[in-house]
This record gives structure tokens, C-alpha cells and sequence, in this order.
């Protein structure tokens, strides 16, 4: 099947910054607006998930399958799921209290601070979304001409030419 004449090559670099930082792909490649946009919406849903659900809304031990998604944010998934790891489940942020017995059994205790329900579900959600954001992000940065954000000069919509009816 020949290629199709507008087809842009992929950029790996572009789409590997992506995931580096939110955004920075665009950036890099010089479509500087597109990437600060992209870069505030992921950011805004990540640290709203954060801010709703807490940290323990990112874990990559007991929410695997929702970690996976979280993961295409970059970094900053990882980091937040160590943080849970080092700050909450190791009790250094807050006492950890006893749960009630459960059926495995054994002695549960968890940190003070560990977020339940459906605080804890949406802060969860909101973080998945970000990750399922950014894998589009990286992919427009993948394909995107670089510099595509510069104003294109010529007619715009709705205008006419000079001297036509």
C-alpha cells in the first residue's frame, strides 16, 4: 500500500519526552502553545487525583492494573507510588492503625492517612485519565510537524480576496 502524500514520519524523540515530562515533546519539536496546554491539562488531572484521593491513590503494588494506565503521566506516576510507598505504608507521615479483623485472617494495620472509598476511586480514576491523556499527547508529538503552531500567514476563514465579489 503506498504511503499516503501528507504523511509525517514518526519522531521517537518527541514521543519519548512526552512521557518524560507532560507536554514536552511539543515543546522540544517547537510546538511550544500546543505543549503548555498539553502539559496544564495532564498536570491539572494528575495533581486533582492527587488532591482528591490522596497519595495512595497511585500505588503500583495493590492497584496494578490501574497503575499501568496511571504510568503513561511519565515519572511523576512513579514517584507518587514511591512516595505512597515510603511515606503511608511505612508509617514515617502517620501512626498506623489497626483494621478490623479480615478474612485472611492475619493483623491488617494501615496509615492514618490512607483514603477510603469514593474519594479514594475518583482520585484514582482522575490519575488514570492523566495517563490515558498524555499517551495521546505523546502520540500527537510523535507525528506532529514540528513548528505547526506558527501562525500560518495567508487568508483565514471567511475572508475574501481583494477585489472578489
Amino acid at each position: 500500500m503506498p504511503d499516503a502524500p501528507n504523511a509525517q514520519p514518526f519522531r521517537p524523540v518527541s514521543f519519548l519526552l512526552g512521557w518524560v515530562f507532560p507536554g514536552l515533546g511539543h515543546i522540544a519539536a517547537g510546538n511550544v502553545r500546543r505543549g503548555l496546554y498539553a502539559m496544564a491539562g495532564v498536570l491539572l488531572l494528575f495533581v486533582t487525583g492527587i488532591a482528591v484521593g490522596g497519595l495512595d491513590c497511585v500505588d503500583r503494588n495493590e492497584d496494578r492494573l490501574w497503575f499501568i494506565g496511571q504510568a503513561g503521566s511519565g515519572p511523576i506516576a512513579f514517584a507518587a507510588s514511591y512516595a505512597n510507598d515510603g511515606l503511608l505504608k511505612s508509617g514515617s507521615a502517620a501512626p498506623m492503625v489497626e483494621m478490623p479483623s479480615s478474612q485472611r485472617g492475619g493483623k491488617v494495620t494501615v496509615s492514618a492517612f490512607k483514603s477510603i472509598a469514593h474519594a479514594n476511586d475518583f482520585g484514582t480514576l482522575l490519575v488514570f485519565l492523566a495517563g490515558l491523556m498524555n499517551i495521546c499527547v505523546m502520540l500527537d508529538a510523535g507525528v506532529r510537524e514540528p513548528s505547526s503552531d506558527a501562525p500560518v500567514s495567508g487568508r483565514r476563514v471567511g475572508e475574501r480576496k481583494a477585489g472578489a465579489a
